[in-house]
């Protein structure tokens, strides 16, 4: 998928403390799921196209929407009236981290804001729907934890009037219109904004349609030791030298574990083939007695799988009752890295990642399965190469080391 783009008119909101932009979906990243139920069945509509029927059933199903004021949730009404629905009440298709917008919120509002070096997670929070008459006044974000900073708003092309988000700092007075934004799109695309918690915002009163949006709460990630290594890195010194570095580094996983390092080779070409810094960063970590291995990383909704095999064409005839991530692991046995909050394995499977480079989106692995819903349809996952090495613990991180002075004995 496309890096976000931004809007013709108006002007995007690019300095900090805040950010906005547009970006592309595809056909399939509007769908929601929501009314789980323990027989399995559920509702879903597709915020990309749905009918104003559709979206009066959503609003039904969301509770009243509260705010936060002195360490509580309040439901006032006459200060904030909109629709709300919990992250554990709902999936949806829309892939944050394959969109890019993160990459724009970390350029425009980090770097730009002293805050570069700085890496950060996004928490998907809640679900508004804001129908006819909804609108919440001048408020500040509660911060949901210390490395909290900000908060990132995505805003699906629902037909809504109105509606747009006006924030204030330094008094001055910007507005986020993302109804007139979105009109002036024929294909599938989000607005979004990012700002920082202690930006001023309302949200102005919606005339017709509904504003739909999903609101992520922005953190700054626990810090790790950095693996600096350039791109166009011509040998692999300077990469072996810096994993070393963090192999002597006892902060650094102290208990072992696993580095991922997204690729940018193209499928056809497997371990034994990697060319440029792929091969760089496999050659570096063997030669310090590391443990490679080349991985396809499937995602689909809020689950993540990563498997030893590359998954081509259907994934056979059998209607998926379960999540796919859950199929996936039952029949493929892979390591599970994020968990779909529906899907019933144990979750002490979940295997955590140290992610030095993410995926860059640009190998694009797909494969296609029977879904489950009120009739049978065509399900897509996607999925990216990645290059994971295992750091041992720091007892046993000496035959790393030994491994390297025993090749500098042989020069």
């Amino acid at each position: 998928m496309p890096l976000c783009g931004l809007p013709t008119s108006p002007p995007p909101l690019v300095h900090p403390p805040v950010c906005s932009g547009t970006c592309p979906i595809s056909a399939q990243d509007g769908i929601l799921t929501y009314g789980m139920k323990e027989d399995g069945s559920a509702r879903w509509v597709d915020l990309v196209k749905a009918t104003p029927e559709q979206l009066n059933t959503l609003s039904e199903a969301c509770q009243k929407a509260t705010f936060g004021r002195n360490q509580e949730d309040i439901l006032d009404e006459t200060y904030r009236k909109a629709g709300q629905m919990s992250a554990t009440d709902f999936t949806t298709r829309f892939n944050l981290e394959k969109s890019g917008i993160l990459d724009g919120v970390y350029t425009h509002l980090l770097e730009g804001f002293g805050e570069a070096g700085k890496r950060i997670e996004a928490e998907l929070y809640k679900l508004n729907v804001y129908g006819k008459g909804s609108f919440f006044k001048a408020h500040k974000d509660t911060p949901r934890g210390e490395k909290m900073f900000g908060s990132l708003v995505i805003v699906f092309p629902a037909a809504h009037v109105g509606g747009a988000l006006l924030l204030r700092h330094d008094g001055k007075e910007e507005e986020f219109n993302s109804a007139h934004i979105l009109s002036s799109f024929d294909a599938p695309t989000v607005a979004y904004i990012a700002f920082y918690g202690d930006i001023e915002h309302e949200v102005a009163l919606v005339e017709s349609g509904h504003r739909v949006t999903l609101t992520y709460n922005l953190y700054f990630a626990k810090a790790t030791p950095a693996l600096k290594w350039s791109p166009s890195a011509r040998s692999s010194s300077d990469l072996k030298s810096s994993l070393s570095s963090l192999l002597n580094d006892e902060t650094f996983l102290p208990e072992g574990g696993i580095l991922g390092f997204g690729l940018r080779t193209s499928l056809h070409r497997m371990k034994s083939v990697l060319k440029g810094t792929d091969s760089l960063l496999a050659r570096a970590s063997e030669q310090l007695g590391l443990e490679t291995s080349l991985k396809a990383v499937y995602s689909k909704d809020s689950g993540v799988i990563m498997l030893d095999s590359i998954l081509m064409g259907s994934l056979g005839d059998e209607q998926v009752e379960e999540s796919i991530i859950e199929r996936l692991n039952r029949d493929y046995h892979g390591d599970i890295l994020e968990q779909d909050p529906y899907d019933t394995y144990d979750t002490s499977t979940v295997t955590e990642v140290t992610w030095i480079t993410q995926m860059s989106s640009l190998i694009d692995l797909e494969a296609t399965y029977i879904s489950y819903g009120n009739e049978p349809s065509i399900g897509y996952i996607y999925g990216d190469l990645a290059l994971m090495v295992y750091i041992p613990d720091l007892n046993d991180r000496g035959l790393a080391q030994d491994s390297e002075k025993s090749e500098e004995a042989e020069l």
